[in-house]
């Protein structure tokens, strides 16, 4: 575990946060740890006990279900300044999904008895982790509908708005899956994947230098998601 860092004055924490009292904020620092990972490790193993809520303090995760007979499915990229795991809090004693880092990352560990206290007990924290909950609900239910409505370019095109607005919220990122883990995001292949980029590449609508990528023609992209 890493040196922990106060609640209350910590600069990283989420809008729900400032909903707390000092008590409230107190009773989380005391029931609460905080943890660094590399790029690489795993922070959750699918079917480990829930008995934390997992705050993403800074870096990126991808969350994915481990399969025996086929490849890993990347399901999210989750962001900085995340809950991780919520829609898991109240139906579920062990984790669905896996969780890894893709940069270094900081993490904090909240008691899940803590966290649900918390939201029993202050209507505005409820709400904004309610917010939180339905965004991401919302962002994965459109995506994963879209799957089934586009081509292979239309779906790569979707992928990379979704990565530039909702987890960079930035036209230029690093690309910090690898071409297999994008393709099983769109449910296609590494092959159709690399292609698709090459194409809006040499057609000027991104740029690309290795994993560097800067999207050029915003409106473009948006046009080839959406007619696919």
């Amino acid at each position: 575990m890493t040196e922990k860092q106060a609640c209350s004055i910590c600069t990283l924490g989420s809008c729900a946060i400032s909903m707390l009292s000092p008590d409230e904020l107190g009773d989380m620092e005391r029931n609460s740890d905080q943890a660094s990972y590399r790029k690489g490790e795993i922070i959750r193993q699918q079917d480990a006990p829930l008995d934390s809520v997992i705050y993403l303090r800074q870096g990126y995760v991808k969350e994915f279900i481990r399969h025996h007979s086929v490849a890993d499915q990347v399901i999210q990229l989750i962001r900085p300044r995340s809950y991780i795991g919520l829609q898991m809090l109240c139906t579920n004693t062990s984790s669905v999904f896996a969780y890894q880092s893709i940069t270094d990352v900081e993490v904090c560990f909240i008691e899940k008895n803590t966290f649900s206290g918390l939201i029993r007990g202050n209507g505005n924290f409820a709400r904004e982790i309610l917010a939180s909950l339905s965004r991401e609900s919302m962002s994965n239910h459109k995506r994963f509908l879209s799957l089934n409505q586009t081509q292979t370019f239309g779906k790569v095109a979707g992928l990379l708005v979704y990565l530039s607005e909702e987890v960079y919220e930035n036209r230029e990122f690093e690309l910090q899956l690898k071409r297999a883990e994008l393709a099983q995001m769109v449910a296609s292949t590494r092959e159709s994947v690399t292609r698709a980029l090459k194409w809006f590449h040499n057609e000027g609508i991104i740029f690309m230098n290795k994993n560097l990528l800067v999207i050029e023609q915003k409106e473009r992209l948006l046009e080839i998601a959406k007619r696919g």
